[in-house]
């Protein structure tokens, strides 16, 4: 996540963040030759983007902070994946994720025992 972006800057929670790969509370992307790794702030604009911004855009909840997990820059396994969906789950309200398998149209996969767990702890845990 782009926390700096003009679009979602005001709008970014550093508690609700996190970085697997680097173990340290920036998410900020790695960015390569591709440009491959701005789908997590494309997505964060989308949802909090603040309004009266001089930009041509506004968020679907443009007063609602974002923060970003980030996970796809290195090895993910089931580790990875479950430490991803219990960051700070007493915090943070909802999680968009927005990662898988191949989208090749054949392969079909879901979260492991970990992530299955933190999932679980997540909703019987926190929920009120």
């Amino acid at each position: 996540l782009e926390w700096n972006h003009t679009d979602i800057r005001r709008n970014y929670d550093p508690e609700a963040s996190w970085d697997t790969n680097d173990n340290d509370s920036d998410p900020f992307p790695r960015y390569d030759e591709s440009d491959s790794n701005n789908h997590g702030t494309r997505c964060a604009g989308e949802i909090a983007m603040t309004a009266n911004n001089l930009k041509c855009g506004v968020g679907v909840a443009y007063n609602a902070k974002i923060g970003g997990i980030r996970m796809l820059d290195g090895i993910v396994n089931d580790a990875v994946e479950s430490v991803s969906i219990a960051h700070n789950v007493e915090h943070i309200d909802i999680f968009s994720a927005s990662w898988g398998p191949n989208d090749d149209g054949m392969t079909v996969d879901g979260p492991k025992r970990l992530a299955v767990e933190a999932l679980e702890k997540g909703i019987k845990n926190v929920s009120t």
